[in-house]
C-alpha cells in the first residue's frame, strides 16, 4: 500500500508540473499588443481587454451602439447640412484625378479623408478662437492707444 500511495504522489506532482509548463508556454493566460501609443492587455481566458492610460490599467468595455442613429441625432442637433453624394462614384473620381490614392482601399482612404478634414477644420476653428482672444485682449485694459 505504501508503494501505491508513493506512485500516486509522484504522478500528481508529475501531472501539476506538466500541466505548470503547457499552461505557461502554450497557453499564456494574458497577451499585450501595442497599436501606436496604445498598450492593450488582453485576458485571453476570459477575453477581457485593458488599455494602459494615465500610469494605471483601465477596462476597456465593449458596447454596441447604433452609431446611426446617434450620428444622425447629432447631426440634427447641430443642424449642420448633410450632402447626399453617391460614395463609390465620387471616390472613382477622385482616385482618377489623384492617381496616388489608387492603392488606398475604399474604407482607408474615407478614414483618411475623415482624419484630415477633422483636422483641418478643428486647427482652423482652434486659431480662429485664438486670434479672437488675442484681439480682445489688445483692445482691453492696458491697450496702447497710439498703436
Amino acid at each position: 500500500m505504501n508503494r501505491d500511495k508513493m506512485y500516486f504522489v509522484v504522478g500528481l506532482v508529475i501531472g501539476i508540473v506538466v500541466a505548470a509548463v503547457f499552461l505557461y508556454y502554450f497557453a499564456p493566460r494574458y497577451t499585450t499588443l501595442k497599436t501606436g501609443e496604445t498598450v492593450i492587455k488582453q485576458d485571453r481566458w476570459t477575453g477581457q481587454s485593458w488599455r494602459y492610460v494615465d500610469e494605471q490599467w483601465k477596462a476597456i468595455v465593449g458596447r454596441n451602439y447604433n452609431w446611426e442613429k446617434i450620428d444622425k441625432t447629432l447631426r440634427d442637433a447641430l443642424q449642420s447640412p448633410f450632402a447626399n453624394v453617391e460614395t463609390g462614384s465620387t471616390l472613382k473620381i477622385l482616385r482618377e484625378r489623384y492617381p496616388n490614392l489608387q492603392a488606398l482601399s475604399d474604407e482607408d482612404l474615407l478614414e483618411r479623408i475623415k482624419i484630415v478634414y477633422s483636422k483641418q477644420i478643428l486647427c482652423n476653428l482652434y486659431l480662429d478662437s485664438f486670434l479672437k482672444t488675442e484681439e480682445g485682449k489688445k483692445g482691453g485694459k492696458g491697450a496702447d492707444p497710439g498703436s
